[in-house]
């Protein structure tokens, strides 16, 4: 093979990828971020205090007010049974509830906090996981129905595991 040709192939090898993958992005045949079932915040909002050096690294966060609808009582009894099924991985995980809860008793592994000072109008009727920084990451919004709430569980559960997997701020 002459030194032509040889460059030739080499140019095209490392030139191919990189086009083929210009034509994908330009023709919108990849999806970003369709690995998490959860919506991505698009802008920064500290919401809790930073609780770094603890083991709790992450938390799954209600906005309740004073006045705890039907819906927002399924979301607090779907956290706590997302919660307990955590198991062993209940030790990076904790529950918070931003607010006021009518029946703390009920809820005793829920920690309330108030939020720092940021407006919170455009996170109500949504579960939050938020990192150790107090950042909020993810919102799924309360769906209406009870029985939606299951689905709402498996996603929550299905994007916080993944994340507790990949965490690497313990080592």
């Amino acid at each position: 093979m002459n030194k032509n040709k040889f460059l030739l192939l080499f140019i095209l090898c490392c030139v191919l990828p990189l086009a083929a993958a210009k034509v994908v992005l330009e023709l919108g045949w990849f999806n970003p971020g369709s690995s998490s079932k959860g919506h991505w915040l698009e802008q920064e909002i500290f919401l809790l205090d930073n609780i770094s050096g603890q083991k709790k690294h992450w938390r799954i966060v209600l906005l309740a007010d004073a006045t705890c609808d039907q819906q927002c009582n399924n979301a607090l009894h779907t956290v706590k049974q997302l919660y307990i099924g955590l198991g062993r991985k209940q030790e990076q995980v904790q529950p918070v509830v931003v607010g006021r809860l009518k029946e703390p008793e009920a809820y005793p592994m829920f920690i309330q906090q108030q939020a720092l000072a940021v407006d919170v109008s455009s996170l109500q009727q949504q579960i939050l996981l938020v990192d150790q920084k107090g950042l909020v990451l993810l919102s799924y919004a309360m769906p209406e129905q009870e029985e939606q709430m299951a689905e709402t569980a498996r996603n929550i559960r299905y994007d916080l595991l993944k994340l507790l997997n990949y965490d690497r701020t313990s080592v």
